[in-house]
């Protein structure tokens, strides 16, 4: 499953101007392509190895943060920021704040810096906003029902993503 979702959120990118990243994003909501999707999952062997897998490049270090709020009121906020390597870019504006490094998040043409395959809806143009593996979450019971409430985040590539499912 985690593998069927890396692949497609590698096709992922900045919308403005990218119809295919649109359309792919549709079809990742898609009940009818979760369904012909699910077909592909058999617990007694693995995937076909034609199905694409990014391999991102999982760099150690605290590098990201997390605010998880949940209130009395149902009010819930979950943001997680990052920086993408300690220290960011090493800008720090005058007021105090210390900018990333977010064109790490592009993928570059023969020099991609996560190691990961370079696809076109990632790759670095003016104006355009870099993938991100940030995974602010928030779960809760279908309206009308009552329960545990979970807020939680995550970073790091694809191991964002198996943490939050593993939780």
């Amino acid at each position: 499953t985690l593998k069927i979702a890396l692949s497609l959120a590698s096709n992922l990118g900045d919308p403005s101007g990218d119809v295919s990243v649109t359309h792919t994003a549709e079809g990742m909501v898609s009940k009818s392509e979760a369904n012909s999707l699910r077909q592909l999952i058999n617990d007694s062997q693995s995937l076909p190895s034609d199905l694409r897998v990014p391999h991102f490049s999982l760099e150690s270090g605290a590098a990201a943060s997390q605010v998880l709020v949940m209130g009395p009121d149902d009010f819930i906020v979950a943001v997680v920021s990052s920086l993408n390597r300690p220290f960011g870019s090493g800008i720090v504006t005058p007021s105090g704040i210390l900018l990333n490094s977010q064109m790490l998040d592009f993928s570059w043409q023969n020099k991609t810096m996560n190691h990961s395959v370079s696809r076109p809806q990632n790759l670095l143009q003016p104006q355009k906003r870099p993938r991100s593996f940030l995974l602010p979450t928030i779960v809760r019971p279908s309206e009308g029902m009552c329960g545990t409430y979970l807020c939680l985040g995550a970073n790091n590539g694809n191991r964002a993503l198996s943490s939050i499912v593993q939780v």
